[in-house]
This record gives C-alpha cells, structure tokens and sequence, in this order.
C-alpha cells in the first residue's frame, strides 16, 4: 500500500501544479505606441516598415518624412501608404494573439487643392467578424506653410480582437480616386497574448 502511494504522490503533485499555475494565468496586455521616428529614412527609396514593427506587419505602408506641408503629431516621421490602401496585421506567431485598437493620427496627402478624403476603415477580429469605419479629412486649399495639421481620432471597444485592419481612400465627395496616400502617426493599440 505505501508502494503504491509513492508512486501515485508525484502524478497528484504535478496535477495540482498544473491546476494552479492554469487557475492563476492570465493574457497580458501590452499597450504601444507607434510613432516611427525611430526607423530609417533615405530620400528618394522605397522604406519599408520592418516585419513585427511594435509587435504589427505592415503591406503597403512605409516610413516617410515630414516635407513642410503637414506635420506628423510628433517627431519628423510618419508612415505612409502611398496610392492610399494599405493593411496592418498581428503575426501569426505568437499563435492567438489579437491587438485592440484605440487611437491615431492621420492625413489624406494628394497636394494642394485637394478634395475632402473618406478613409476606410475595416478590421478582422479573430472571430471572423469584419467592422467597419469611415472617416473624413477635409478639404485643402491653399494656405501658409504650417496651416495644415493632421486629425486624430479614437475607437470604440469594438475594435478590440483584432488581427488585422485595411485601409483605403476615395474622395468624399463622389468616391473617385484621390491619387493621393494615407498618412498615420502616433498609432496606439493593445496588444492581447493569451496564455
């Protein structure tokens, strides 16, 4: 009987580790922000945001550099996806992770006159769910250097669960090509990894 009780005592202790450490684990979460001010630059070349950038992969989008027309909201970069559509997703590794969307800046950039801008906006939650946004950014006319500022703007707790986010532009005013690129600056989301 003692035997047998020796052999069964480790299994119960490493059944009750395992229950404890499953009964006290819990996601993290991880809020960032990215401001791109610390990614290489070189006029007049392709710059792709890196793979993983702040935990996010970008297609489309890449570094460029403040040009004395608007300003990012902070520091001299920002990225852009030039031609206007670009998508921001969470690598598939670490498996299940998602990111919840909170806040950025941004600007439709297709010179001066320039039409009001409808940026869309849709995201892929884990589930399966698409939601969607549109957002607007008004009219440029002519005005002095430094007129011109980016938006900004914050999302709801629907955007929570997210593996990925796409963008476009279109004119607001009849949906034609805007011929123009998306800019976005100061991107804050959470990134959720479960355990």
């Amino acid at each position: 009987m003692l035997a047998s009780f020796a052999t069964i005592l480790p299994l119960i202790s490493l059944s009750i580790a395992a229950l404890t450490v499953a009964d006290t684990c819990k996601p993290t979460k991880e809020t960032k922000i990215a401001k791109y001010d610390d990614l290489p630059f070189t006029e007049g070349n392709f710059n792709p945001i890196p793979p993983h950038y702040y935990g996010l992969s970008y297609f489309t989008f890449q570094v460029d550099q403040y040009d004395f027309w608007i300003p990012p909201t902070s520091g001299n970069q920002w990225t852009m996806a030039f031609g206007g559509s670009g998508n921001i997703s969470i690598p598939d590794s670490p498996p299940n992770q998602t990111f919840e969307l909170d806040s950025f800046s941004f600007a439709c950039v297709s010179g001066v006159p320039q039409p009001e801008c409808a940026i869309g906006i849709w995201g892929r939650k884990a589930n399966g769910t698409i939601i969607e946004r549109t957002l607007k950014f008004p009219e440029l006319g002519p005005a002095p250097v430094g007129a011109y500022i980016m938006n900004k703007t914050r999302f709801s707790w629907e955007w929570k669960g997210l593996r990925s986010l796409g963008f476009s532009i279109a004119r607001a005013d009849n949906g034609g090509d805007m011929f123009g690129g998306l800019a976005l600056d100061d991107v804050r989301y959470t990134i959720t990894t479960p355990c």
